[in-house]
C-alpha cells in the first residue's frame, strides 16, 4: 500500500526544466492539473500517433493521426500551453501493434520487432537528451496497454544517461484498479497528489471535451465511472468525473525496477483487453523480450 507525501520542491520550481512524455494523443489528461502548475518552460512529447483506432472511424490512418494530433493542440490551448512547447514523433500505433503482435506469434521475426523499438529507443532518447530536463513525467507501468508500457520503458532508458533526472510515472487506466486516472492501493511506495482547485478543473473539463475522435472509447469509460462511482458511493468511496478530475496522481519511478517481471506481479493479469488480430499481447510474449533486447 502506498503513502502519500508533499511534493518534491523541483517539481514546481521556475528554474526547472520539466518534460511530459506521452504515449498518445488525449494522454494528457492524465496531467492537466499539473501542467497548469508547472512552469512555463514545461516541454510535452507525445511519442506515438495514435492511429491505432483509424479503421474503426473509418478514416486513413494519417488523417486520423492528424485529427488527433490536432485535438491535443487544441486539448492544451485550453491550459494557454503553445504550441511551441508540443513536440509529436509520429510513431504509428498501428506499426507497434504489429510488431508486438510478431514477438508474440513469431519467436523468429523478433529480429525486426527488436530492430523497430531500438529505432524507437534512440528517437526517445535523443529527443529527451536534447531538452536536458531535470524533471520528467510519462506515462505509468501499468500492465493494462502495452503502448504506454513500452514508451515508459523508452523513457526509462532515455534518462539513465541523465543520473540528477528525477523520473515520475502517472497512471492512466487499469482495468483491475478500478478507478482510473488513480494508483491502485497495491501500489507500493510513495505517491504525490495533486488537488485542483475549481479554475483548475474547469480548465481541465474543457480540456477534455477537445477529443470527439475518441468518443468512441471515452463514451463506454464516461458509463463506467458512472457506474463503478455509484457502487462505491454504497460504501462512501463514491465518485464521479468531476471528482476523477480534480485529483490527479504521479509517483516516483524506483531505480532498481525490474522490467523483466509482470507490473502486475502476475503475468494472467497483464492487458486483460489486449488482444490484435487474435494475437494475445502479453508482458512475457511481447514486452519482456524487448526489455531485454534493449538491454543487450
Amino acid at each position: 500500500m502506498y503513502s502519500m507525501s508533499q511534493w518534491p520542491d523541483i517539481v514546481l520550481s521556475p528554474a526547472a526544466r520539466p518534460l511530459i512524455v506521452l504515449a498518445h494523443p488525449d494522454d494528457e489528461i492524465a496531467c492537466g492539473g499539473l501542467a497548469q502548475r508547472l512552469p512555463a518552460s514545461t516541454r510535452f512529447m507525445w511519442v506515438t500517433d495514435g492511429d491505432g483506432l483509424a479503421e474503426g472511424a473509418e478514416m486513413r490512418r494519417s488523417e486520423y493521426a492528424s485529427a488527433r494530433r490536432l485535438e491535443s493542440e487544441a486539448a492544451m490551448a485550453t491550459l494557454g500551453v503553445s504550441p511551441d512547447r508540443l513536440r509529436f514523433l509520429g510513431n504509428s500505433e498501428v506499426a507497434i501493434f504489429d510488431a508486438l503482435a510478431r514477438c508474440a506469434s513469431r519467436p523468429d521475426a523478433r529480429h525486426d520487432v527488436f530492430e523497430h523499438a531500438r529505432t524507437m529507443a534512440r528517437q526517445v532518447a535523443a529527443e529527451v537528451l536534447s531538452m536536458r530536463p531535470d524533471v520528467v513525467f510519462t506515462v505509468a507501468w501499468q500492465g493494462a496497454h502495452p503502448v504506454h508500457d513500452l514508451v515508459h520503458l523508452l523513457v526509462r532508458r532515455a534518462i539513465e544517461d541523465l543520473p540528477r533526472t528525477l523520473l515520475f510515472e502517472m497512471p492512466l487506466f487499469d482495468p483491475w484498479a478500478i478507478i482510473p486516472l488513480r494508483f491502485p492501493r497495491w501500489h507500493t511506495g510513495t505517491v504525490h497528489e495533486v488537488r485542483l482547485t475549481p479554475a483548475e478543473t474547469d480548465a481541465k473539463r474543457r480540456m477534455a471535451a477537445c477529443w470527439p475522435s475518441q468518443d468512441v472509447v471515452l463514451d463506454p469509460l464516461r458509463t463506467v465511472i458512472a457506474v463503478a462511482g455509484g457502487l462505491l458511493g454504497i460504501a462512501g468511496r463514491g465518485f464521479n468525473l468531476d471528482t476523477l478530475l480534480a485529483v490527479e496522481h504521479f509517483a516516483p519511478v524506483p531505480r532498481d525496477r525490474d522490467y523483466l517481471r509482470s507490473p502486475h506481479g502476475l503475468g494472467l493479469l497483464d492487458n486483460p483487453l489486449e488482444r490484435y488480430k487474435g494475437v494475445r499481447i502479453s508482458h512475457a510474449s511481447s514486452l519482456a523480450p524487448i526489455v531485454q533486447a534493449l538491454s543487450a
